[in-house]
């Protein structure tokens, strides 16, 4: 639970954070969420000084992200699950179209063709029913899509001896993806949405971290020596699901 709140100014904007204090933890982090949340991540103890240093320092990077996230919400109508809908895939956009009661499908199902995304099934296709099919489908793709890219992207940090990282998909609100120190990467399903270079930024960022756990000046060179344009692709990332 949050017990402390702080805010800093960045040119007229003032940013206001909660500080969230995680004994294992060994350095402050910072997750900026939907609505406008800022969370500071603190080990125990961490006093006010420090933590406002930190955020002043960062205050520029949390305002674009604060500033995406609101372009994002001003520009996604609630999902209503219903034909005629757009839903990205890979960086395309595709039509929903939804054919209940077709006499050639044997079960429910999603598919990709000509620019649509069919959902089919025997029955009867409620909205709600198409939202946990699409879930499902978006999932698996995720998967295989980001254990594809892992592997294109991996060769350089083997030759480096680290083991390759264990996969995990999931629905996160707030952020691309994570590396535990056990090697666990986690990454977030609506990724498999944007363009694969956007995919291979996440996913090299995160392999980075098997060398530098930190986003030093170490960090960010061998980012930049293994992907040059990272920028370019966090960019394009950023606005790619708007």
């Amino acid at each position: 639970m949050s017990d402390r709140r702080g805010s800093v100014c960045y040119g007229d904007e003032v940013i206001r954070y909660e500080v969230v204090e995680r004994p294992a933890r060994r350095t402050l982090g910072i997750e900026v969420h939907p609505g406008g949340r800022v969370v500071v991540l603190a080990p125990r103890g961490c006093d006010d000084a420090t933590i406002d240093e930190r955020l002043r320092l960062r205050a520029g990077w949390i305002s674009r992200q604060l500033a995406t996230f609101a372009q994002y919400e001003q520009h996604t109508a609630p999902r209503q699950y219903l034909s005629g809908e757009s839903h990205r895939y890979l960086g395309r956009q595709y039509r929903l179209r939804v054919k209940a009661n077709d006499p050639h499908a044997h079960q429910d199902q999603v598919k990709l063709t000509r620019g649509e995304m069919l959902v089919i099934g025997p029955g009867e296709l409620a909205p709600s029913r198409v939202k946990e099919l699409l879930r499902r489908w978006y999932l698996g793709r995720a998967r295989e899509v980001f254990d594809a890219v892992l592997t294109d992207a991996f060769d350089a940090f083997q030759r480096l001896g680290h083991a390759r990282p264990r996969i995990v998909v999931r629905e996160m609100r707030s952020r691309w993806g994570s590396l535990s120190p056990n090697g666990q990467m986690t990454l977030n399903s609506r990724l498999v949405q944007a363009p694969r270079p956007c995919i291979e930024y996440v996913i090299v960022h995160e392999l980075c971290h098997l060398v530098h756990k930190n986003h030093g000046s170490a960090f960010f060179a061998l980012l930049g020596q293994v992907l040059p344009d990272w920028q370019v692709r966090k960019q394009r990332l950023e606005l790619a699901l708007l």
